[in-house]
């Protein structure tokens, strides 16, 4: 009976937190870490020309445009 003291059960109670809060950390820091990872491959990506778009503007000429009219005043003079 002297094992279920309330000192031995609140130290039991905090070994559990902290197992907890280490998973916890440990999780954060993996994922921060494979956020960078990602990250970097983006910018490395974006710098080499993977995200340039070179099928738009050979396209481009074949898609109708809108005809601009512009309206001439003609002044009457007499």
């Amino acid at each position: 009976m002297s094992y279920f003291n309330k000192t031995n059960i609140i130290n039991f109670e905090a070994s559990i937190i902290r197992q907890d809060m280490s998973v916890i950390y440990l999780l954060l820091t993996l994922s921060i870490l494979v956020a960078l990872i990602f990250f970097i491959a983006f910018i490395y990506s974006v710098k080499k020309g993977q995200f340039d778009d070179s099928y738009t503007p050979s396209v481009r000429m074949l898609f109708d445009d809108e005809l601009v009219t512009e309206k001439q005043e003609k002044s009457t003079l007499d």
